[in-house]
């Protein structure tokens, strides 16, 4: 495939807008390359125009002479456009809402920009990086036959309900082993039977999409196969979103229905903490729905202990046909983490307040860390401008925050970006800090005054040892109807509903 040779570039280029065309061309030429339609690479392109005149027009002094940089990085998934500079700071969240004008010749379409960028790329994610500027990346993926399109309707026909039994179920044989490139096919078509287009992995529903995530590292999979003939009947994987990440989230777990009840599921996870050993994973971490708790059984035979309760991570739509009903809330994730190879002895510095809950969900997972308090001057020691990546999942009307890096403005852009993402109808905001930083033991306190409230802890997360936090955005969370499974679980669950600050 041509695209695996195209290397990535990076162009400096003068803050003159007369060099668009040509950084245009460029990047063209490489979407040429990798496959893109036309269409496709036209929308990129006037998202690419939009951000680059962003950046020439606001992120420099009038008459100031500098230079940015475009980073034109071919993924396996696509393309990723990285437009960085060291111009002015810029919080997106003060972009307007565009809304259309009544009249289409009024001059003044505030947003506007903003709007086109969004709609030209499938990913686009903003970073202050502090005293190294800020970037802005636009990621483009690309064209994907989904499994709906390359098999037929009668292949895809959900399966049958099972029939409901007092009797044990028969024992079949069955093994456990890595995928095979051909399987991305019968995979994809187990889980569209499975789950029809809910699940919320869309990449497991395009198998060219993900056999190229299993060929950059980002996705291990394993699978069930039938004796003999080898057909696969079950399928569990470790997900990260880079190759170098030190965890992995254990997911796209699905079993034929045929094959529920046999521990298939459970040997698949004990064959993917082999596998996240071998590649130097110092854990995994899982997600069970809490409407019910057989998840959260099998989670705990593989041998995951629960490390954080989200509240309202799921939109109640997004039921599982076959295996859940509609649900009458948000549905609530419970978290789950089993140790690989932990190091032990890092440091942390949790809020003086909650250092009981999460000392004792350390003990509970059984990772090792040593605990301190925030030394009273930790902030005379902030300065620059703040780190913080900002990603939104809009099919299920949630974001993730996470800081990077603390600096003197950390709270009011946190602050800032939790308006934007609340007046875009954002329903679930999970706020990621770095419980390794002595300045999460102060800034927490900060945080929860915007209405965050505790949620449990992840270690070895994007920013380090997390502790996550919560925010619901008018989303009324009756937590009577959540189902947690194990002691440490009701614990925490308890502990967290007593922090919502709008429980009833």
């Amino acid at each position: 495939m041509e695209s695996a040779i195209i290397e990535g570039s990076s162009l400096t280029v003068p803050n003159d807008l007369g060099y668009l065309p040509a950084i245009q061309a460029f990047v063209s030429e490489v979407m040429e390359r990798r496959g893109y339609s036309k269409r496709d690479t036209t929308m990129l392109l006037i998202a690419l125009e939009e951000a680059i005149a962003n950046v020439v027009e606001h992120a420099f002094e009038p008459g100031e002479k500098a230079s940015y940089q475009v980073i034109v990085d071919p993924i396996t998934a696509g393309i990723r456009i990285i437009i960085k500079d060291k111009g002015l700071p810029y919080s997106p969240h003060l972009v307007p809402q565009y809304v259309p004008p009544s009249d289409i010749e009024t001059a003044e379409q505030p947003g506007l920009g903003s709007h086109l960028i969004k709609h030209g790329v499938d990913e686009i994610h903003f970073q202050n990086l502090g005293r190294e500027g800020k970037e802005l990346h636009l990621v483009k993926y690309l064209p994907y036959k989904s499994i709906e399109e390359i098999r037929t309707e009668s292949e895809l026909a959900p399966f049958p309900e099972p029939v409901k039994t007092v009797e044990p179920p028969e024992k079949k044989d069955f093994s456990i082993r890595r995928i095979r490139p051909s399987e991305v096919y019968d995979v994809s078509k187990l889980f569209y039977r499975a789950y029809g287009y809910s699940y919320g992995i869309d990449t497991i529903y395009y198998p060219e999409k993900l056999a190229e995530r299993h060929e950059d590292g980002t996705i291990i999979s394993v699978v069930t196969v039938t004796p003999g003939d080898e057909r696969v009947v079950g399928h569990a994987a470790l997900v990260r979103d880079d190759a170098s990440s030190k965890t992995a989230e254990a997911a796209m777990a699905v079993v034929e229905p045929g094959f529920r009840g046999q521990g298939c599921q459970s040997v698949m996870i004990t064959k993917l903490v082999e596998e996240a050993r071998a590649v130097g994973l110092a854990g995994i971490y899982s997600k069970a729905v809490t409407n019910h708790i057989y998840a959260q059984k099998a989670g705990q035979k593989a041998g995951f202990k629960r490390c954080a309760v989200v509240a309202g991570l799921i939109p109640a739509d997004r039921s599982f046909k076959g295996i859940q009903a509609a649900l009458s809330q948000r549905e609530s994730v419970a978290y789950g983490y089993r140790v690989v190879d932990d190091p032990g002895n890092v440091q942390i510095f949790p809020p003086a307040w909650h250092r009981d809950m999460i000392e004792k969900i350390y003990s509970s997972i059984g990772v090792k860390r040593v605990f301190f308090e925030s030394p009273p001057g930790a902030m005379r020691q902030v300065a620059g401008e703040p780190e913080v990546k900002v990603t939104v999942v809009p099919t299920y009307q949630r974001a993730v925050i996470e800081v990077k890096q603390y600096g003197e403005h950390t709270l009011s852009q946190v602050s800032g970006i939790l308006k934007n993402l609340c007046y875009q109808k954002m329903e679930q905001i999970t706020l990621y800090l770095n419980l390794e930083d002595p300045i999460t033991g102060i800034m927490c306190g900060r945080f929860e005054e915007l209405g965050f409230f505790f949620a449990g802890v992840l270690p070895f997360s994007h920013v380090g040892d997390a502790l996550l936090l919560q925010y619901l955005n008018n989303v009324p969370m009756d937590y009577s109807k959540i189902k947690i499974v194990d002691e440490v679980g009701q614990e925490i669950l308890a502990y967290v509903e007593s922090c919502d600050p709008n429980r009833k």
